[in-house]
């Protein structure tokens, strides 16, 4: 795989995505989205030696991450828009929200589930300054952003929004239900609620037995700020051989055991910051001015948008059994690498593979990432 054709197939596919962007602007989101792809680190002086010149591209890319004329907001609603233009008609669609942290700077993403992978589909940046006393707020305007503006159009019975114990807050569960959002939460432990007449602690409702998940039922939670929702408890021994429960809470009238699966699938979005911090060395950016870094991740949620069409071509291929010997052990069927890494060993070692990227792959939610 050569330079040229890389950046060839990726003209057509940054055109498609960001159809609004100025024209230098665009070619040099293409090709450093075409230098991570092939060196999968956002340590600056690697990606600028991937180019012929390397003063001149690691001036460019300099230049290019700290230009005040683009705006890291106007990137992630660009790439939101473009991946919501891919989904399927039909289907479910699910969201995880999760904050993921380097140093001292912070990123608020909405990842879109795929398998037990995800790609980021909205992110916010700020520093530990603009936190403090603040993260609640930022939460909710970004809750408002996300599914007032960008998901607007997109049937509510479809999107499924799951979230860990640090989002579930009275007010940003009671922003979800005004906006029709179902959402499957894990609530912590000393939350209240009122269950058989009385209000207690969800830690001290312990299950019996051999009992792994129950309903709850239709209940009053968070005494200060009481709202009824549908609570769930479900248990399973960790490492330790100790019960650790995991205490949900939907706004839909969901089974024990749908909720417990859908809160599962919600560590797909710590896979794919495993993706982009590893795979593609979005750790390794050593970036200290915020709105840089924050244009440093749009390469990287590109890449990995990318390197998801393309495994999702790759499982459909006629040459997929071929290709995936290269990569795999032969002692047995079963690949043991996930799909992502395949498709980066793939593009070094075989030329025509790019060639499953166009602008008009679309995203697969069935795909087994």
């Amino acid at each position: 795989m050569t330079q040229h054709s890389l950046t060839t197939r990726l003209e057509h596919y940054i055109t498609t995505i960001l159809p609004e962007t100025h024209g230098h602007q665009r070619k040099a989101f293409r090709d450093f989205v075409a230098a991570l792809l092939v060196v999968r680190t956002c340590c600056q002086a690697t990606v600028a030696r991937y180019f012929p010149n390397f003063e001149a591209a690691s001036r460019r890319l300099t230049r290019w991450l700290h230009n005040p004329r683009l705006d890291p907001h106007a990137q992630a609603r660009a790439h939101a828009q473009a991946v919501v233009a891919q989904l399927p008609l039909v289907g479910p669609v699910r969201i995880a929200l999760d904050w993921t942290t380097e140093d001292r700077q912070h990123l608020l993403v909405a990842s879109l589930l795929l398998g037990r992978r995800a790609v980021p589909l909205y992110w916010e940046a700020y520093s530990t300054a603009e936190l403090k006393g603040a993260q609640r707020a930022l939460e909710h305007a970004f809750v408002d952003e996300l599914f007032a503006r960008l998901l607007h159009e997109l049937p509510r019975e479809r999107l499924l929004v799951t979230a860990d114990r640090g989002f579930c807050e009275g007010k940003l569960l009671a922003r979800l239900e005004h906006l029709r959002v179902p959402f499957v939460f894990r609530l912590p432990a000393h939350v209240t609620v009122f269950h058989a007449q009385q209000w207690g602690k969800l830690g001290s409702l312990t299950m019996q037995g051999t009992t792994r998940r129950r309903a709850l039922g239709h209940l009053w939670v968070m005494r200060t700020q009481p709202q009824r929702y549908w609570v769930t408890q479900a248990r399973a021994r960790n490492k330790k051989g100790r019960w650790e429960y995991w205490h949900l809470v939907s706004n839909r009238p969901l089974s024990a055991l749908t909720m417990a699966h859908a809160y599962a699938r919600r560590f797909g979005c710590e896979e794919g910051f495993r993706d982009a911090k590893r795979e593609l060395g979005f750790a390794a950016a050593r970036i200290a001015e915020l709105e840089a870094w924050a244009r440093m991740f749009a390469l990287v949620a590109a890449a990995l948008l990318i390197l998801t069409q393309l495994g999702t071509a790759l499982l459909c291929h006629p040459q997929r059994a071929q290709w995936l010997r290269q990569v795999r052990s032969r002692r047995r069927a079963r690949t043991e690498l996930s799909l992502l890494v395949v498709v980066c060993h793939l593009l070094d070692q075989v030329a025509t593979f790019v060639e499953l990227l166009t602008p008009h792959t679309k995203l697969n939610l069935d795909a087994a990432l």
